[in-house]
């Protein structure tokens, strides 16, 4: 299993399996619970999937002690270890299925350049790479270059003409760990549209992150089990809805729970999500939840019930 800065594990119930894996959550004041499966967490967040297939992400703070134990304990480090080698399969615009697992976000640069008769890919040899990245690199250069370059022949007739000067292309999408163990980026536009629309969400909130190491791990979680309950059934309308419980302040009466619909707004690609945030009304949820997720605009608003 990787280590990052904080433990990640994941924990994977397929097709009917699923419910009977469940279990019953509870919020550490014991008045709010829901069934769901485990799908992934890390030292603060956890991700759970409901009967109705949504994903809530939840704070680990605001589960009861039993819950937390749970997390710690060893069937739930059990679960993570059958899953943790588990492959995905991606579909690119081309076409082409890679196999691998999403890891992260990233932006980085590609530099191909010939040196001595050979290509080379960020100082790595072409023909060593994985012959699927192979394939892949052609649609790369003729993306940024506006060019068509269908093939290998393409692609070694285009470096020729560099004539030995490097060129370098920023590419922001996801790493892929490949079956080796190896990790590549692979860059959002080569994906296909229904892809996409699973890993492209919490691409901005990663990026306005920069450099905040805490609220990227916790972008990363959730690209991460994103990624793996969709692979689990092939649906693509899994989106996270975030589940910030701050229960002292609901008892008290100074905030509901509401549930916002959320359209992607002409040009992103991305698909409608439902987010759960605290707020007065439903006209300061709207806007929480549009605060959160740039790039969209509020659809309907409902309030939570305590029985979520």
């Amino acid at each position: 299993m990787r280590q990052h800065a904080v433990l990640l594990v994941f924990a994977v119930w397929l097709g009917s399996s699923e419910l009977a894996d469940g279990r019953t959550w509870t919020d550490s004041t014991g008045n709010y619970r829901v069934e769901a499966g485990l799908i992934g967490f890390n030292d603060v967040t956890v991700v759970l999937k409901k009967e109705n297939r949504q994903l809530v992400a939840v704070p680990i703070a605001k589960l009861s002690n039993e819950d937390r134990a749970y997390l710690e304990s060893k069937d739930a480090v059990a679960q993570a270890s059958r899953s943790a080698n588990a492959m995905q399969t991606w579909t690119m615009m081309s076409g082409l299925k890679v196999v691998g697992r999403v890891v992260d976000y990233t932006r980085k640069d590609v530099t191909i350049q010939q040196r001595r008769g050979k290509t080379y890919v960020n100082d790595r040899l072409f023909d060593n790479l994985p012959e699927v990245y192979q394939r892949m690199l052609p649609k790369l250069v003729a993306h940024f270059e506006k060019t068509q370059i269908d093939d290998k022949r393409g692609f070694d007739s285009w470096v020729m003409k560099l004539r030995g000067e490097p060129r370098t292309f920023t590419c922001e999408g996801v790493m892929l760990e490949l079956e080796n163990g190896d990790e590549y980026g692979v860059p959002f536009f080569l994906f296909s549209k229904e892809d996409l629309g699973i890993i492209w969400p919490g691409w901005q909130r990663w990026r306005a992150a920069d450099k905040d190491r805490a609220k990227q791990e916790h972008e990363r979680l959730l690209l991460q089990t994103q990624a793996q309950a969709y692979q689990q059934d092939r649906m693509a309308n899994h989106q996270i809805a975030m589940m910030q419980l701050q229960m002292q302040g609901y008892q008290a009466g100074l905030f509901d729970l509401w549930e916002v619909r959320l359209f992607p707004r002409s040009g992103v690609a991305s698909p409608p999500l439902s987010v759960v945030v605290p707020a007065r009304d439903s006209r300061s949820a709207a806007a929480e939840a549009i605060r959160h997720n740039p790039g969209y605009t509020a659809g309907p608003v409902s309030k939570v019930s305590r029985k979520y």
